[in-house]
């Protein structure tokens, strides 16, 4: 994934943190060949306080849009929901976790709807410099597909760096 985080502040108490994944994907296809290029993309917007509180609520709006550059590595449909993550930091700690759903709202007839949930809960310990190590797990579940999930467990290297003014986390997972 490619996945910028981006901080922009929109008044004197609130931040709005855009969050952009764009997947690049390879995977089997249909035909036996497989299917390489980007997958949709999911864009979410945070709506956060500028002043930190103990435990930190952030809430938006994600929307899916239906960009894979092949079939087998999209939904190809639009989609919206809401997002959320709530965290707290203690000490060098990060702790905390992102949730959200989403639901179709047009696109190819012949393709299943969407009505997905994502959970996300992650662990990182700051080491300094903007350097982070980490733990997390990223949580799919498919409601329309007798409710079949996945749950990969991922550890992670991040560094927020700054490209010009803008604050960016930088991160690698596997």
């Amino acid at each position: 994934n490619v996945q910028p985080v981006v901080p922009f502040g929109v008044s004197q108490s609130t931040n709005v943190i855009l969050r952009v994944i764009m997947p690049l994907m390879s995977q089997p296809g249909s035909d036996g060949d497989r299917a390489n290029g980007m997958g949709d993309i999911l864009a979410s917007a945070f709506f956060s306080p500028k002043v930190a509180w103990k435990v930190v609520w952030v809430l938006g709006p994600v929307v899916l849009l239906p960009t894979a550059t092949d079939i087998a590595l999209g939904s190809q449909k639009f989609g919206i929901g809401p997002t959320v993550v709530v965290l707290t930091q203690p000490g060098k700690w990060t702790l905390g976790a992102l949730a959200n759903h989403i639901w179709s709202t047009s696109g190819a007839a012949n393709r299943n709807d969407v009505n997905s949930t994502f959970l996300q809960p992650f662990a990182n310990y700051n080491l300094g410099d903007g350097l982070a190590v980490g733990v997390s797990m990223e949580a799919t579940g498919n409601w329309d597909a007798e409710e079949t999930w996945t749950a990969p467990l991922l550890f992670s290297v991040g560094k927020v760096t700054r490209l010009g003014k803008r604050p960016v986390n930088l991160q690698v997972a596997a």
